[in-house]
């Protein structure tokens, strides 16, 4: 978690599957703090390969991925899909670009996210 978002009040925190792309799921947190959204998420490493494995882990999982989006630049919240999976959360934001975040509960963060906008 970055140092900024730690001084902040954490409303909703949750272990998240962050849809990069189609083919490109990363493992994250999804965080909701009283002025913002918040993902956090990387790709995982490696595994095996003894020392340069760990290392290489390491490294691909330093660089992180995600948004922070404050609730005036939220324009759209949808429920998507995901093969099968229908607890897609879609966050469009006002230049247009879609966030998909897998969720445990749909309903929940969607109920959570339309008070705050």
């Amino acid at each position: 978690m970055n140092e900024k978002l730690e001084k902040e009040e954490i409303l909703k925190e949750e272990k998240i599957g962050f849809l990069k792309s189609k083919l490109n799921l990363m493992q994250g947190i999804l965080y909701l703090t009283p002025n913002r959204l918040v993902l956090d998420a990387h790709k995982t490493g490696v595994g095996g390969f003894g020392i340069l494995g760990a290392l290489l882990k390491r490294k691909v999982e330093k660089k992180s991925f995600g948004f922070s989006l404050d609730f005036k630049d939220i324009k759209k919240i949808a429920q998507g899909k995901h093969g099968v999976q229908k607890n897609v959360l879609e966050i469009t934001d006002n230049q247009n670009k879609t966030f998909r975040i897998m969720v445990k509960n749909y309903q929940e963060w969607e109920n959570e996210l339309n008070q705050k906008l």
